[in-house]
């Protein structure tokens, strides 16, 4: 690295060090989770038949799955030091250019603004509204905050609406909720779901309806055609629901990662305040949030750098989005 480049840097030397150890961090999580992570999306599926139940055309059975691997306790606290730690570069890379820009910090009639990275799901409502955010963006280089807009979630307005920056909504909902007051557990979602038969004279019913709607294990009901089908037609049936490629019962296996008790929803503007079920894998979160980091420390580098070279040099921003 030559003369120039070690001095452009040199004011986020700390966010740099900071995200090496994030770095670190999630290559020891993938390490302890690789058993969990690398398992089929599919969970294998254990029925049995209630045998009171069976008589001439008709039968009752319970599905099960076969639980996960057990994830390592330290997992819990590396994923929380993982998300805060992220959340810091930024932070601190905001604080090392007001420093060295000497921005004044003065906020009208109520102290000093708080200086922060922005990381908002509303950004744009947020900054017509919120006069914090309007005089923090105000004060600073209008190049720096075209790095702040492009590090937003920026949600794609699409049929789901799911942020082009995933990363974001992860490291500002899960710093807020946890705040190293908590620990982020990391559990398993599973979810049975039924798509119908795929022989004829077979009609497979779901007889149990609770609040763990969906949630294994469950108990079903098979009705069959006795001119067209058997006892042991049932039977077998039945048992071929065990095999990895069964259609007609199918238990997806999700990540789900929890702060305090509660799930990190994603809020897009067009289902207002409604939760939306969607969320990124561990391993997605785990390798995606330091990249978005990453990329937005080189960014904010890439524009100090032109600045200090001069006002009118041409630049290009890097953009990879971390969905």
């Amino acid at each position: 690295m030559d003369n120039e480049r070690e001095q452009q840097l040199e004011i986020f030397h700390d966010s740099w060090r900071r995200l090496s150890w994030v770095e670190k961090q999630v290559d020891t999580v993938r390490q302890l989770a690789r058993p969990w992570i690398e398992l089929s999306k599919r969970a294998e599926l254990t029925t049995t038949i209630d045998e009171g139940t069976v008589r001439p055309g008709y039968l009752e059975f319970s599905a099960d799955v076969i639980e996960p691997p057990a994830l390592p306790e330290d997992i819990n606290f590396l994923i929380g030091n993982i998300v805060t730690d992220a959340r810091s570069c930024l932070d601190m890379a905001i604080e090392h250019l007001w420093n060295d820009y000497a921005i004044d910090r003065t906020f009208r009639k109520r102290g000093k603004l708080t200086v922060q990275f922005p990381l908002e799901d509303r950004f744009e409502e947020k900054r017509s509204q919120d006069q914090r955010l309007q005089q923090f963006l105000a004060r600073m280089d209008k190049r720096f905050v075209e790095v702040i807009e492009d590090a937003q979630p920026n949600y794609a307005d699409g049929l789901i609406d799911i942020p082009y920056n995933i990363s974001a909504i992860f490291i500002r909902n899960f710093s807020n909720a946890n705040k190293h007051r908590n620990i982020t557990p990391v559990v398993t979602s599973q979810r049975l779901a039924m798509t119908g038969t795929n022989v004829a004279g077979l009609t497979l019913t779901t007889i149990d309806r609770d609040e763990r709607e969906g949630v294994p294990p469950l108990r079903f009901a098979l009705d069959y055609e006795i001119d067209h089908h058997s006892e042991v037609d049932a039977r077998a049936y039945v048992a071929r629901l065990n095999q990895p490629r069964s259609t007609p019962l199918v238990v997806s296996v999700s990540q789900c990662l929890v702060v305090a008790g509660d799930d990190v929803p994603i809020y897009p503007p067009r289902f207002g305040r409604q939760k939306v079920s969607w969320r990124a894998e561990l391993d997605d979160m785990l390798l995606k949030i330091p990249a978005y980091v990453r990329l937005t420390l080189r960014n904010l580098n890439r524009v100090h750098g032109v600045i200090r070279r001069g006002d009118d040099e041409f630049y290009l921003l890097d953009s990879d989005g971390t969905l």
